[in-house]
């Protein structure tokens, strides 16, 4: 720990953690393994992670560009990698990673090369991991070895994972895979380790007496790193007096914590799920949330105790696993190996309100195993799954599909010209073959899912439909053929319903009591089955669920599972109406709030509408605003003083929060173009009221001081669709709001159970909002005294509607429901992340030229400028590494992938995937320009007559917005390539 805590990067002490750190394993593991191979070597070790925690950059960019990160195997995986590349004694020349691999003549991928390095005399072939065990055994109870040592979800034993490790290093006996390596690595001597680090976590009263391990099995290194595990919630929490505590995400299970700042909190990085700070606290507050956490739901969470050191920081001084009161080891400690996982069968009913760490899907924990696994084949003997395509001269037949099918999904995101040809010759192999069903039926399921794409698929991108298209008509029984595949799990079912709808196949009606029987058998399957089923009986017009029914709940409880389908849920409430209510109440608590709000619009389509107090919300009585509620107008710099001041005398805060801005009128992308005129907040005893225009005009610094304040964790902001308040916000003034954009919010949204704001005062009040001011003109001055009253009511009755969720009694008075004290409402809050659009366009520029740059971001188009769009892309370098591009160019022009590639100087290049735009470039589609928040990871590229332009007018991060700036200030601001990047206008 005192090696790593020095290091100020949480990434190079995660990396340093990993190198350093004891092994889990002894050399009577029965494996060769990973270690340095000197002193010197050490000592260089350490001095390259001294340098590299001087300007990690290198580190983060690489791991910025490795697919799933963001969860804790793959990132130790990527971690090891670099190490392995770039770390000083290793000297790689060249790599591959994740190399499928399936078992003897089977084409099921059972495994993977993990990492091959080849260096100078050696190609060295690393399986790694990094594992938590639990010492489960007792000094009375037998000897059962490595069994004895469980994880502390359940998944498997130490032996278990020997076993699987001896399996995977195996995998270099194939002469299979030999042949693999030598065609790619040449004739070196090959070499197989194993790399495996982690914890092994011994009762907590043993902990306290003695550290290190009790007797350990010999394949267990005695010196390896240790913690602790109780199921008793106030030992752990009273373990090191004076201690802070923190429960560690996943992502910060790794090297030891270290935090800094008054209060401490645990930095992470720019990466996918380590942006986020994690909170330390005092053991009471920690008790407190912990005891809720284990009341709703039974899961470990892993927690640290923190010290403070002479450098003003905190670091781990232990680490420990709280787990639930049912964790039970003995279905692994069978003397053997042993592997369990979860199944959605034994998955426990989701709470009501879900605690704050139960409601982020496998970020702090998992569900604890309930079925045994069976051991995965042997690797021995394996087969690489790496085909070399056919020659382009060739003819294309039937006995050549199978080939082209695994060279085609290698090639699949690469966008050549080779592809299209190849799509081309696969319409005469197709049209030869005998029957379609017999392509299906003779290649692997996988194989199989990717021809039926190749046939969906109604053209390739730049092409036209003649020239690409597929015409081939399929005859009805093998439609019917490929569906019943479908149905039996043979291939996609929902991409077998496409096929059917693309041939125009004639649907049959399905009975209900072989409906009833289809959905008990893919409910025992994955979620993609039974999507498809329920997109199958949609189209043969049978899609019907009893009311009531325990096979009903089960279909809707799976269906709803984050992250949930809206296509099949929609289809599901436009053939079973009934439900709509019920579907609703699921997704609100898996913290699906935007879906549970578009499938609550359903309710007009047949379901029972929410509102139950009385027929109609038009007799209840109208809210007003209590007299002693003072309503303030703050139009000036003194004004916001006064708010300022209060906010100051507050302390932690519950602030009720609404916006007002011009109503949109017509159609078209303007629909977000007015900016917020009005802005509400409310207490308990005060509602300010905030006139933005004039505020802008007036005090911008202090609104700027307001509004980080607003979104800093010492207050909790409650709205009725409160991102959607947010982010017209951020749009309306990015500047104001770049300060604080990637700050995390504090956030209660009230919107879950109702669609209006009007129509849940009236379920849960009884009382009704008048609204008939909504949609007045708010960027009118002077406004009249019914918008002021109308805005300030909008925002206090959303204290009040706190208060009421808060209430298990008779409902008191408004006011007292309004008074909701801040750590009763912190049981209700969400984490709110403003982390893209124009706001974050205009943070990025203020970093860039000292707020100068922001001059650069406006509302409308400059005259004689050159509009250009800008693509997002990602491209992957000869090592495999993937990194992020903005093209920008002309707004008519169309993109040369290969001109890009070539700028690029990488193997391939393809347009980012919508996933990858919403994680990495965080700027919806139409408004990509190539300043924001991809910067400084993502290269730009400027097409080069674009240079010998005086102004050019990009993507602004939002609809409305523009970034107009000169081609020699966007090479100033991003060091971009210039090179032409335009495909050729085709004569």
């Amino acid at each position: 720990m005192e090696t790593t805590s020095g290091l100020q990067s949480k990434v190079v002490r995660d990396l340093a953690w990993l190198i350093q750190a004891p092994p889990v394993l002894s050399e009577h593991a029965g494996m060769q393994l990973l270690a340095l191979p000197d002193a010197a070597a050490e000592r260089a070790t350490q001095d390259w992670l001294v340098s590299l925690d001087q300007d990690p950059q290198e580190l983060l960019s690489a791991l910025g560009a490795q697919s799933g990160v963001r969860r804790l195997g793959f990132y130790a995986a990527a971690l090891t990698q670099f190490w392995l590349e770039n770390g000083p004694s290793w000297d790689t020349r060249r790599s591959l990673s994740a190399v499928p691999l399936s078992s003897g003549r089977s084409r099921i991928t059972a495994g993977q090369l993990k990492l091959v390095c080849l260096r100078p005399r050696e190609a060295l072939h690393v399986e790694s991991s990094v594992k938590f065990f639990a010492d489960a055994s007792s000094e009375e109870a037998p000897d059962l070895g490595t069994s004895s040592y469980v994880g502390p979800f359940l998944h498997e034993n130490l032996a278990w994972r020997l076993a699987e490790a001896r399996r995977k290093v195996t995998c270099t006996e194939s002469l299979s895979v030999q042949d693999f390596l030598r065609r790619e690595l040449g004739q070196v001597q090959l070499r197989s380790v194993y790399f495996l680090k982690g914890y092994i976590f011994k009762p907590l009263e043993e902990f306290r007496r003695f550290r290190k391990l009790r007797s350990p099995p010999k394949e267990v290194n005695p010196e390896c790193s240790t913690g602790w595990y109780t199921t008793d919630i106030s030992a752990a929490l009273n373990l090191t007096p004076g201690a802070r505590l923190a429960v560690l995400p996943k992502l910060f299970w790794l090297g030891p914590a270290v935090a800094r700042g008054d209060p401490p909190v645990i930095l992470g990085e720019d990466l996918p799920g380590q942006q986020e700070a994690v909170a330390t606290d005092w053991p009471d507050k920690v008790r407190q949330d912990v005891e809720e956490h284990f009341g709703k739901v039974q899961s470990a969470l892993l927690l640290c105790e923190l010290m403070p050191s002479t450098d003003g920081l905190w670091v781990e001084h232990s680490r420990g696993f709280v787990l639930p009161p049912v964790w039970d080891p003995t279905s692994l400690m069978t003397g053997q190996p042993q592997g369990m996982k979860s199944t959605a069968e034994h998955e426990p009913s989701a709470p009501d309100a879900p605690s704050k760490w139960s409601n982020q899907r496998r970020k702090y924990s998992e569900r604890l195993a309930d079925t045994a696994r069976q051991p995965a084949p042997s690797l021995a003997d394996a087969g690489v799954h790496i085909a070399v395509p056919q020659r382009l001269s060739e003819d294309l037949t039937a006995q050549h599909l199978t080939s082209y099918v695994l060279a085609a999904k290698s090639a699949a995101r690469k966008g050549d010209g080779s592809r299209i040809q190849r799509k081309r010759l696969l319409h005469g192999a197709v049209q030869e073959s005998e029957a379609l069903q017999q392509l299906v039926e003779v290649s692997h399921p996988s194989d199989s899912h990717f021809l039926l794409e190749l046939l969906v698929k109604p053209s390739e991108v730049g092409l036209a439909v003649r020239d690409c298209s597929l015409t081939f008509e399929a005859q009805p029984c093998a439609a019917r053929r490929i569906l019943d595949l479908g149905i039996a799990g043979g291939v996609c079912l929902r991409l077998a319903v496409k096929f059917a709808f693309r041939f125009q196949f004639s649907w049959d009606s399905v009975d209900t009591a072989s409906a009833a029987s289809l959905f008990e058998a893919a409910l025992a399957s994955d979620r993609s089955r039974l999507a498809g089923l329920v997109e199958y009986l949609a189209a043969c017009s049978s899609l019907t669920l009893p009311v009531g029914s325990e096979l009903s709940t089960a279909i809707l409880q799976k269906l709803a599972l984050p992250p949930a389908d809206f296509a099949v849920l929609d289809l599901l409430c436009q053939h079973s109406p009934e439900h709509t209510m019920e579907l609703t109440d699921i997704l609100v608590s898996h913290g699906q709030l935007k879906l549970a709000r578009k499938i609550e619009a359903r309710r007009g389509d047949g379901s029972a509408p929410r509102v139950a107090v009385h027929e109609s919300p038009e007799e209840l009585p109208e809210i007003r605003l209590p007299a002693e509620v003072e309503v303030s107008l703050i139009s000036d710099g003194c004004g916001l003083d006064a708010l300022l001041q209060h906010l100051a005398e507050a302390g932690e805060s519950v602030v009720g929060m609404d916006a007002e801005w011009k109503p949109w009128e017509g159609r078209g992308s303007d629909r977000g173009g007015s900016p917020v005129q009005l802005l509400q907040l409310a207490w308990a005893e005060v509602v300010y009221l905030l006139d933005m225009p004039a505020l802008v005009a007036d005090a911008e610094l202090k609104l700027v001081q307001l509004l980080e304040i607003l979104c800093s964790p010492s207050c909790i902001l409650v709205g009725f669709n409160l991102e959607g308040d947010l982010r017209q916000l951020a749009d309306s003034y990015p500047w104001l709001m770049s300060g604080a954009w990637r700050s995390t919010i504090e956030a209660v949204e009230m919107s879950g159970t109702s669609a209006s704001l009007d129509g849940l005062c009236a379920s849960v009040l009884g009382l009704r909002l008048e609204k008939s001011q909504q949609r007045s003109r708010w960027d009118l001055r002077p406004l009249s005294a019914q918008q002021l009253a109308y805005a300030a009511l909008d925002a206090w009755v959303l204290l009040a509607l706190l208060g009421a969720r808060d209430s298990h009694l008779e409902l008191p008075s408004l006011r007292t429901l309004a008074s909701l004290p801040y750590g009763h409402a912190k049981r209700f809050t969400r984490r709110l992340e403003l982390d893209g659009g124009v706001c974050a366009v205009a943070s990025t520029l203020a970093s860039l030229s000292q707020g100068k740059a922001l001059q650069a971001l406006v509302r409308e188009h400059r005259s004689q400028v050159v509009v250009c769009k800008t693509l997002a892309c990602v491209a992957t370098l000869a090592a495999g590494a993937r990194r992020l591009c903005l093209a920008v160019l002309p707004e008519s022009a169309e993109m040369s992938l290969a001109q890009l590639t070539s700028s690029l100087g990488c193997a391939s290049a393809r347009l980012a995937s919508t996933e990858e735009l919403r994680e990495h470039f965080r700027q919806p589609r139409g408004s990509v320009g190539p300043i924001g928040p991809a910067l400084p990871k993502a290269t730009v590229v400027l097409h080069q007559p674009l240079a010998e332009n005086s102004l050019l007018s990009c993507g602004g991060g939002s609809p409305g917005w523009h970034l107009n700036l000169s081609p020699q200030q966007l090479q100033d601001w991003t060091d971009c390539i210039v090179a032409p990047i335009v495909a050729p206008i085709a004569s």
